[in-house]
């Protein structure tokens, strides 16, 4: 982005070529995300022609991904380059309005399944009504300059937006919902964490002939923090967690065969947070903890805070100040040495169970293959450039 005198100048020219899936923008669906980045950062700015007459935009040419143009496969605005963009703004515009900085917010995504429903079949050969589950969530903002960001709230694009009503959806669609909770360590650490992500789950019951495919590309990308604040957690859809059929199916795939008594779950991110997370007030610490917003062990893994359970019934948890003074400054010694650790060890460590995802994630700046834990190199390298931009230089 560059202002001179009072025109701004976007420019998306060199964006990486267009992908082979629906993950791509249109002209009309980039143009869009940058105006609505914009509008939403400055919301007193009126939203007319005058907005559009002091803008320039620059997509460059056809075959990107913010620009595919025919023949390629686009999305609309969502799970594609739209939010991305918007946020790209976002973080464009807080280097200039600290007042106002946010950091980057969860993506929307969307899982589907779709089949035939046989709970009203006639007999062993009917197939019964065809049927389509089409879900979408909530999840959490960034952390502001002076805030903790909004939990469990519509995606950047579409302040307001609704999610499923849960009985609608079970007296339409043979899914019952297990579960809709906020998801505990799923807000980005920082002086102001993000807002709290979303989880839901279901099992599949009367069905025939049916397949799911789920749409929202951060298992890689993970919703990152600002000014030294940290990364949420990875989308993507878990099929049979916990028992013997455990499966990652990923966080873009389609036409996944499933069947009756499959039962299924998927995050939506938190926002990433802003600012050194070991500034956090201790106090802000332990009432996340109480509020089952941050674990125990998080609380001192990402904010260097050492918690005590006296009587979790009764919320009773208490801050160790002296142990917290300790890990801290640990923590300041030893955060920036673990994103230099080698990482196909850190990966080793993870298949062995020694390191969790957030322990990759937040400390390590890892990325692997959630599926099977092999690690990808370009993912991770990537990952560590923007966590030393966004994050480790500004830990002092």
């Amino acid at each position: 982005m560059r202002i001179k005198g009072n025109r701004i100048s976007y420019s998306l020219d060199g964006s990486a070529p267009a992908v082979a899936s629906f993950l791509n923008a249109g002209y009309g669906s980039a143009f869009s995300g940058i105006v609505a980045g914009t509008k939403t950062f400055f919301p007193d700015v009126p939203l007319n022609s005058g907005l559009y007459r002091a803008m320039d935009v620059d997509l460059g040419p056809e075959g990107t991904v913010v620009n595919a143009g025919l023949p390629h496969a686009v999305t609309g605005f969502c799970s594609g380059p739209y939010e991305k963009i918007m946020n790209a703004v976002f973080e464009i515009w807080s280097q200039l309005f600290e007042d106002r900085a946010l950091a980057c917010s969860f993506n929307l995504e969307y899982l589907l399944i779709g089949g035939q429903d046989t709970r009203n079949a006639a007999d062993a050969t009917d197939r019964g009504d065809f049927f389509m589950w089409y879900d979408w969530m909530a999840g959490g903002w960034g952390g502001r300059t002076d805030r903790d960001g909004s939990s469990a709230t519509a995606p950047v694009f579409g302040p307001g937006l609704a999610v499923q009503p849960v009985e609608a959806q079970e007296r339409l669609s043979p899914v019952l919902t297990t579960h809709h909770r906020l998801v505990t360590d799923s807000a980005g650490p920082g002086e102001f964490r993000g807002g709290v992500g979303v989880s839901k789950g279901g099992v599949l019951t009367d069905c025939a002939d049916t397949v799911m495919s789920y749409c929202c590309d951060r298992s890689r990308s993970v919703t990152w923090g600002i000014q030294g604040g940290l990364p949420s957690i990875p989308h993507g859809v878990w099929l049979n967690k916990g028992t013997e059929d455990e499966r990652f199916l990923g966080a873009v795939f389609s036409n996944e065969t499933v069947a009756a008594g499959d039962a299924f779950e998927r995050p939506a991110a938190g926002g990433g947070g802003y600012g050194d997370p070991l500034k956090r007030d201790t106090a802000a610490v332990l009432e996340d903890v109480i509020d089952e917003y941050v674990s125990i062990e998080r609380a001192a893994k990402d904010y260097g805070v050492v918690i005590r359970a006296i009587d979790p019934e009764i919320d009773h948890y208490e801050v160790d100040e002296d142990a917290t003074r300790l890990l801290r400054d640990q923590l300041r010694v030893t955060r920036k040495e673990q994103l230099a650790a080698d990482p196909e060890e850190v990966a080793q460590r993870f298949r062995a169970g020694e390191l969790d995802t957030l322990d990759l994630i937040r400390q390590y700046g890892v990325i692997l293959d959630w599926s099977n834990g092999e690690l990808l190199p370009r993912t991770t390298e990537q990952f560590r450039e923007q966590l030393q931009r966004r994050s480790a230089q500004h830990w002092g």
